[in-house]
């Protein structure tokens, strides 16, 4: 069975957590950097060193309200022995890469009143290319304040979904609007990290209306004080989606208005992750939560992703690379290494 490795930050300032953080995730790092070179050779879309050239502009922006999030990516650097600015592309990556797809995640929240232990849930499918699994890390952080955060991300990115000790979750997924454009922004990896360090789900929300930003992105939120909101966080206002009878689900297209969706291709699996999740509504447990997010109705475009038999290519097809359930109220993490179909979920208490 495989499992993803942890790395524990303890540092009491940003620059000495992601220090740390490079020293104990220094092969994985490299690894990642060298991956993503020939991902973008092969996309063919920006070259590495044209995404290198536009990281200026997007550190000076960051600088004012993000300051502690550099100084980790600054860590990191340090403690890999890498280059920050090679950090900076992969902490932006998903802007510097963005393009209508028919792949990635599928998240959900779940209220108490849903639930049969009548717990609050957030997590996610988080597909991306086979590839990125290898390289992909469980990341437990203990920040100066006290808060502690326990997430998933790849090698040398800030934590890209998570929960921390205040009773907060976030899963995200890639979202298409007629609105994204080339630009500096806040990167969604940084917005993300800074989620994660706040105490309400009030802030969260007021963080992600606040941010500069050109491209879209969704969010799914979630609190042990059961509440849960979804925000699809386009480059104009954003939406912001209640859950319906306790339950919320999103995939990769616009709900709050799909008028200005760039894909327009077949929608179905917030659609359908709902529909299963409601046939137990008031009754829905962990295992059954698990049953759901391996459904392969609509495969290879299904809840559980993973490569068609025979492919070899792993830049041309997506794949389930960790499949994640956060407990609010308990502080737990269940998560599966590759699809939920093929291995086995590991928890781990905050």
């Amino acid at each position: 069975m495989g499992r993803f490795k942890e790395i524990i930050i303890e540092a009491a300032a940003p620059y000495e957590r992601g220090v740390q953080y490079g020293e104990q995730a220094r092969e994985e790092i490299t690894l990642c950097i060298e991956r993503y070179k020939e991902h973008f050779a092969a996309m063919g879309r920006m070259s590495w060193e044209e995404a290198r050239s536009r990281v200026t502009p997007i550190r000076q922006l960051l600088l004012k309200d993000y300051q502690d999030c550099l100084s980790e990516v600054e860590g990191i650097a340090k403690g890999s022995d890498t280059d920050f600015v090679d950090l900076m592309v992969l902490n932006a990556r998903y802007e510097f890469l963005h393009f209508p797809t028919d792949g990635e995640c599928t998240a959900f929240a779940l209220l108490r009143e849903a639930t049969e232990d009548g717990l609050v849930y957030v997590g996610q499918n988080w597909d991306n290319r086979p590839f990125v699994l290898e390289h992909t890390l469980i990341v437990r952080e203990t920040e100066e304040n006290g808060t502690r955060i326990i997430g998933t991300t790849e090698a040398g990115q800030l934590i890209r979904n998570g929960m921390n000790s205040h009773g907060l979750g976030m899963c995200a997924n890639s979202l298409n609007s007629i609105f994204d454009r080339a630009g500096v922004g806040v990167p969604a990896n940084f917005l993300r990290r800074k989620l994660l360090s706040l105490e309400s789900l009030d802030q969260m929300i007021a963080w992600l209306v606040n941010a500069p930003r050109t491209v879209s992105n969704n969010y799914c939120l979630a609190s042990a004080e059961n509440r849960a909101f979804d925000v699809e966080a386009v480059p104009t206002a954003p939406w912001l989606l209640l859950p319906e009878d306790n339950i919320l689900t999103h995939a990769n297209h616009l709900v709050g208005d799909r008028t200005v969706d760039a894909y327009q291709g077949m929608k179905f699996r917030g659609e359908l992750l709902y529909k299963l999740l409601a046939k137990k509504n008031g009754r829905i447990t962990t295992d059954y939560v698990k049953e759901c997010l391996k459904n392969h109705e609509n495969f290879p475009d299904s809840l559980c992703a993973h490569m068609l038999e025979g492919e070899t290519e792993m830049r041309k097809m997506w794949q389930t690379n960790a499949s994640i359930i956060y407990n609010l109220d308990q502080l737990e993490m269940d998560i599966c290494y590759g699809p939920p179909c093929q291995g086995e979920y590991v928890t781990y208490t905050l």
